[in-house]
């Protein structure tokens, strides 16, 4: 099968003129597509510093990181920039919606940088319908609660069909019954689009959902 993403032996040391700061040491993994991996543990063992590296937003200080076989920090701006916007989407922790934007305007911003995305008018109306946005599209952020500014959120980050997504705490600001459904809806999505998505979360029944967790402690898989 397919390895979609391959972590190899990957660091992140933060050197000054004091001392040096070990923040990720020597991790190695590869997940294939149509699965959801989980990485857990302990907060500052640095979860969301593995995932910021290995979604591409943050370089590593040693080892690499191939997506879809391509060696992604060997590529030059331009091409990241383009394979970003092509293959990968990134749901960030406390949303980054644009206020100035609607709900819907929100979720299809991404379809304007991109030239290939699968996405017609029909799946996507299913899943604002689905996420139970339907009556929210025309609401800016300020005028949603927490739980819809997440789901936005959500479908923007899936609205170009991207092969990989990157989640730094899905459901951390969601109460319980909200949580369940949005990571039942992502699974769902991977599972029958063949994604890959990986994630992180401090939520252990949300990571006992997925089909492999990888536990870190102090900068190392545990």
């Amino acid at each position: 099968m397919e390895k979609v993403i391959e972590i190899d032996h990957v660091s992140k040391v933060i050197k000054n003129e004091k001392q040096k700061n070990v923040i990720v040491s020597d991790i190695s993994f590869s997940l294939e597509a149509g699965t959801v991996t989980a990485i857990v543990g302990k907060s500052g063992c640095g979860k969301s510093t593995l995932l910021s590296i290995a979604s591409g937003i943050d370089a590593p200080t040693g080892g690499s990181v191939k997506l879809l076989g391509k060696d992604f920090y060997k590529l030059d701006t331009s091409r990241q920039e383009y394979f970003r916007n092509e293959n990968i989407g990134v749901l960030f922790q406390n949303y980054h919606l644009i206020p100035e934007l609607t709900c819907e305007e929100n979720i299809r911003m991404p379809l304007c940088f991109s030239n290939g995305s699968t996405t017609n008018a029909k799946k996507l109306n299913q899943w604002i319908k689905g996420m139970g946005l339907d009556q929210k599209r025309r609401l800016f952020p300020s005028q949603m609660s927490g739980g819809e500014q997440q789901r936005t959120a959500i479908l923007r980050a899936i609205v170009n069909d991207p092969r990989i997504l990157f989640a730094d705490e899905p459901t951390g600001a969601l109460d319980s019954k909200t949580g369940d459904g949005i990571i039942k809806f992502l699974i769902g999505y991977a599972h029958g689009a063949k994604k890959t998505i990986l994630l992180v979360t401090h939520d252990m029944d949300v990571a006992a959902q997925c089909d492999r967790v990888i536990e870190m402690a102090d900068g190392r898989i545990a």
